[in-house]
């Protein structure tokens, strides 16, 4: 049984199916990327598996939970990065971490994964500073502790990287890297081709909402005709002409 396990996904808004029938799997000890132009369906897909929309069509299960049937047991075996991560305003960096913990009925030790969380994430001048003063690095880094801190068999991280200086991309690269050898299953959705190029085991490629192609970087530019060596950039230009 696969960690996530989505199929015949459609979500439609007015007239628009922002995603249509779309299948997949992703694995524990794997790093799946969702590739796609604006409006393919990515952040879409991502807010349907984590509960925050409703599918019009489909079924989602996460480690063998359908989210629709029984959302709250689902919801535990998750973390979730947003696109536009919004602290709330009135806790500090530190209090967000506790208030996951409580939700979650962590035990004691909680506050030791915290802290090292802080520390990786280059977050301790910032620990007692209210959300609402945090740059917006900052607070893609603070909602990405929240996420990370219960240690979920799945995390979903949609543009994880896009506010965070380049130290700390290398920092969270490499954590996403330690999470995928411990067998935690990370789906990503991403347009920085070399991000998903440098992580990604497989890569799942949307437009308009469709699924166009899915294999591993070497697997799609075999699909296109491009040699081993040729840039995402052309497989992903070549994959939308097609």
């Amino acid at each position: 049984m696969a960690l996530l396990e989505v199929s015949g996904l459609s979500k439609q808004f007015g007239q628009i199916w922002a995603v249509r029938d779309l299948s997949f799997e992703v694995e524990r000890g794997e790093i799946v990327v969702l590739l796609g132009p604006n409006g393919a369906g990515k952040t879409t897909t991502l807010r349907c598996i984590a509960g925050v929309l409703l599918p019009d069509e489909g079924s989602i299960r996460i480690n063998g939970t359908s989210i629709l049937h029984d959302p709250v047991t689902a919801k535990k075996q998750l973390g979730y990065l947003p696109e536009f991560p919004q602290p709330m305003p009135y806790l500090t960096v530190w209090e967000h971490l506790e208030l996951v913990a409580r939700i979650r009925a962590m035990p004691d030790n909680w506050r030791q994964r915290a802290n090292e969380l802080v520390q990786r994430l280059n977050l301790t001048e910032w620990r007692d500073s209210l959300g609402a003063t945090l740059p917006k690095g900052v607070r893609e880094k603070t909602i990405l502790a929240c996420a990370m801190l219960p240690e979920p068999p799945l995390l979903l991280l949609d543009e994880p990287i896009v506010a965070i200086d380049p130290i700390g991309q290398q920092v969270v690269k490499g954590m996403l890297r330690e999470w995928r050898e411990r067998g935690h299953g990370i789906l990503i959705s991403t347009h920085i081709l070399a991000f998903a190029e440098e992580l990604a085991d497989r890569i799942i490629m949307l437009d308009r909402g469709i699924k166009i192609a899915e294999g591993t970087p070497a697997d799609l530019r075999e699909k296109v005709h491009v040699g081993a060596s040729a840039p995402l950039e052309q497989v992903f230009a070549k994959l939308l002409e097609q």
